[in-house]
């Protein structure tokens, strides 16, 4: 729980620096989920999780499309290995 409470705090923080509303994030089941509208803002929700996990990790973004029930976009962002090649 403290992992995930740095990243919001830091999502915060970052979308502040930029004068733009905090977007709708939060955590379940390990995943950090964020109902935004542009690329933007997608990285700059992507650098505030990379900023506060190590090095060896990064994050993978998976896009959900809107649908009737749900008529807007939400993206999934994972915390994962790097790929050592």
């Amino acid at each position: 729980m403290g992992l995930e409470n740095r990243i919001l705090n830091n999502i915060d923080i970052k979308f502040a620096q930029a004068d733009k509303p905090k977007p709708d994030c939060w955590f379940e089941f390990g995943t950090l989920w964020a109902d935004v509208s542009n690329k933007d803002d997608v990285d700059r929700i992507k650098q505030a999780v990379l900023d506060k996990v190590n090095a060896d990790c990064d994050v993978q973004v998976s896009k959900l499309h809107a649908t009737d029930r749900e008529p807007w976009d939400q993206y999934a962002f994972d915390i994962v290995d790097k790929i050592r090649g």
